[in-house]
């Protein structure tokens, strides 16, 4: 996919300015042949030759026809400006959410003005510690920092006072307020939307399912309470599962939904907890939507399931505000002003054919 090559030519330019700037290739020195090179830096040849390319457009490598390519005599001390983007642990590795969201930062920069690293932090642990100061050990510029765990007030003073400018993107009006530029993906409305809709279709048996680590919480647990009390939904704890792990623990999904007293709707934290849902109701031979509704609150990927998954745009949403981030940076960095953006974009649930009315009852025999 497009921004996956987008990567590969950053971290393969980003690598090679690496080495030039640490006095491993030298002015007027020939660089290796590039498949010498990409087999190097683990690689392809193209994703190589396309980030030498931005060198050459730089200024920081000149091509000689059947010769090679060559480190300029005079060569500028640093290419670009040096941006993070800071993300939780999980998606350090190979999360679909990540492409995502730096095709929306990439859409926002002109890439051959910056420099782009990848830092991570822990839930729970302290944020200036785990990415802040490596940000600052690396002449970092600028941030842009996903927040998916809450980072406490404390923490994001110290990253005022570093000189880091940078932009929050929310998934939670909960977070505490700085004086740091914040855009929120606001999901509140699609929550209190998604249990409308069901209770509105006659589902009183629904299973709210979300993570024991999520910025929701408090207000889940307030909607947990309000709709118990005013549809005879049961218990709020009842109501809402929370899984202290991955969404991919088999066992968990066919305890919920075996027996007569199962759910007939379930609202889902993300499109992982809805693929594993669809499994085990083709294992079990239920159907969607006759016998059990579904609504995600994410479905960052899309993928194709059996039927159309009713869910928010991410895609949409999470692109645009990843690029006004981007540009707000872009814009901070340039002109030195402490400027504070505050944006608040809503998510609103497409309704699609993985929800429908609450299945009738059959009487019981006496």
């Amino acid at each position: 996919m497009p921004v996956v090559r987008q990567l590969k030519q950053s971290k393969a330019r980003e690598e090679v300015l690496r080495r030039i700037q640490n006095g491993d290739y030298r002015p007027g020195e020939r660089l290796p042949p590039e498949r010498v090179l990409a087999r190097d830096l683990g690689m392809s040849h193209i994703a190589l030759r396309k980030g030498l390319m931005e060198l050459v457009d730089a200024g920081v490598i000149v091509r000689r026809p059947r010769v090679g390519a060559f480190v300029q005599q005079t060569r500028p001390l640093e290419l670009s400006t040096r941006l993070a983007i800071v993300v939780p642990d999980y998606m350090g590795s190979g999360h679909p959410f990540l492409p995502l969201l730096m095709g929306g930062v990439l859409s926002g920069l002109d890439q051959r003005s910056h420099e782009i690293s990848i830092f991570t932090y822990k839930a729970g642990t302290q944020f200036w510690n785990d990415a802040g100061e490596k940000m600052l050990a690396r002449g970092i510029h600028g941030a842009i920092i996903f927040t998916s765990y809450i980072i406490p007030l404390d923490e994001l003073r110290k990253l005022e006072r570093s000189g880091i400018k940078a932009v929050l993107l929310n998934v939670s009006a909960a977070c505490p307020r700085s004086m740091i530029s914040t855009i929120t993906i606001d999901m509140s409305l699609s929550m209190r939307e998604a249990l409308q809709r069901l209770v509105d279709l006659g589902h009183r048996r629904i299973a709210w399912m979300s993570y024991e680590i999520t910025p929701f919480r408090e207000y889940e647990d307030q909607l947990a309470d309000e709709f118990s009390s005013r549809y005879g939904l049961g218990e709020p704890s009842d109501l809402i599962h929370r899984l202290g792990c991955e969404a991919r623990d088999y066992d968990q999904w066919e305890v919920i939904l075996r027996g007569d007293n199962r759910p007939t709707a379930m609202m889902l934290q993300d499109e992982f907890m809805a693929h594993e849902v669809y499994r085990v109701c083709h294992q079990l031979g239920l159907r969607v939507p006759e016998d059990l509704s579904l609504v995600a609150f994410a479905d960052a990927l899309p993928r194709s399931y059996i039927v159309p998954l009713s869910a928010p745009d991410t895609v949409s949403s999470w692109n645009a505000a990843a690029q006004r981030a981007a540009e707000h940076l872009q814009y901070l960095l340039e002109t030195g002003e402490d400027r504070t953006l505050e944006t608040t974009l809503h998510a609103s649930i497409q309704w699609k054919a993985s929800t429908g009315p609450a299945p009738v009852e059959c009487p019981s025999s006496s």
